[in-house]
């Protein structure tokens, strides 16, 4: 019994630690790719009341839990079995509650939202992907002190050799999607 429970530590360590790697990595690489239902399906399917259940508060639950049960196993070799689940269970449970507190809040508070459309438009931007009629590439545009990673694509429909282009200008945002027009300095 007692090899099963400290089994189920290790996963829920593992697991955890590598969703928050996942995360990490997707955090430091640019693109926020969600997992198969991850925060944004179960809000979408449950609103406001259900966001307490979702794959973030889960991997911290993981992370937390397994993390104290292997701690305290290791710490307090022969015993105490009971005081390590609850242990677990509790600092699981408080981790997993406290982003789902502070993520919530991050979101009510707006915070990280992309600025108002139209603040964009005559900003110029480098060609990170190359761009094409039919699909999205990326630019790097600089405001306001900061570099900012956009999806773009040309203004025009029909834009003559948009992969050619290197310096951009974007002309509006629409969908969250930079519409530009090739720049040359003046």
């Amino acid at each position: 019994m007692k090899r099963a429970v400290i089994a189920l530590y290790w996963f829920g360590l593992v697991v955890g630690a590598g969703l928050l790697l996942i995360s990490l990595a997707g955090d430091v690489f640019g693109d926020h790719a969600e997992l198969p239902g991850g925060d944004s399906d179960a809000h979408a399917a449950h609103g406001e009341g259900m966001k307490i259940l979702s794959m973030r508060t889960a991997t911290y639950f993981l992370f937390g839990f397994g993390g104290t049960g292997v701690l305290l196993s290791w710490l307090w070799d022969r015993g105490e079995p009971l005081a390590t689940a609850f242990a677990a269970l509790a600092v699981g449970s408080l981790s997993g509650g406290i982003s789902a507190a502070v993520f919530g809040y991050l979101r009510r508070s707006g915070s990280g939202d992309m600025e108002a459309d139209s603040a964009w438009a005559g900003c110029v931007g480098q060609v990170l992907l190359p761009l094409s009629r039919d699909g999205t590439g990326k630019i790097n545009v600089a405001r306001a002190g900061r570099e900012h990673a956009l999806l773009a694509r040309p203004f025009q429909a029909d834009a003559p050799d948009p992969e050619s282009w290197r310096s951009v200008v974007v002309i509006e945002i629409r969908n969250s999607i930079a519409l530009v027009e090739p720049y040359t300095e003046p």
